[in-house]
């Protein structure tokens, strides 16, 4: 039987759990998004205060009674291929939640992404260590 050292699998059994619980919370998040029936409805800007990463913008639709409503919302800067402006004129609205507002289809998406990537990279960095340490291990064996 080959003598493997504990560090190696304590690093690898770390890094599985929390990336894995990462991942799953990942899935989760975006299973719980995509679940909602949003609505799209027409918006109107009263406000909006500039920030580094986005824009604090308050916006007034219509509500399920039909009296305006105003709430809100944070649009992060947004770059590149496939950016989506951020804000166009409507909000997308929970339809079992009116409180839950946002202003672009998949707004929500950051997290689930984020803890996507993090936990994958965390599973490769420990699988990553776990093999340096076990291969130190075998090269210090080699003399014995």
């Amino acid at each position: 039987m080959l003598a493997v050292p504990t560090a190696g699998w304590i690093v690898l059994v770390a890094t599985l759990l929390v990336g894995g619980a990462m991942i799953a919370g990942a899935v989760a998040l975006s299973r719980n998004e995509s679940r909602k029936r949003r609505i799209q409805l027409p918006a109107r800007l009263v406000t909006q205060q500039r920030l580094p990463a986005g824009n604090w913008m308050t916006v007034e639709f219509p509500g399920p009674d039909g009296a305006p409503r105003t709430t809100t919302v944070f649009s992060a800067f947004r770059r590149g291929l496939g950016a989506t402006p951020m804000f166009s004129g409507s909000v997308w609205v929970d339809a079992d939640d009116p409180s839950d507002v946002i202003v672009r289809p998949r707004a929500r998406s950051f997290w689930p992404v984020f803890l996507t990537i993090f936990g994958s990279v965390l599973i490769a960095v420990g699988i990553i260590v776990a093999v340096v340490l076990w291969g130190m291990d075998a090269i210090n064996n080699l003399g014995t």
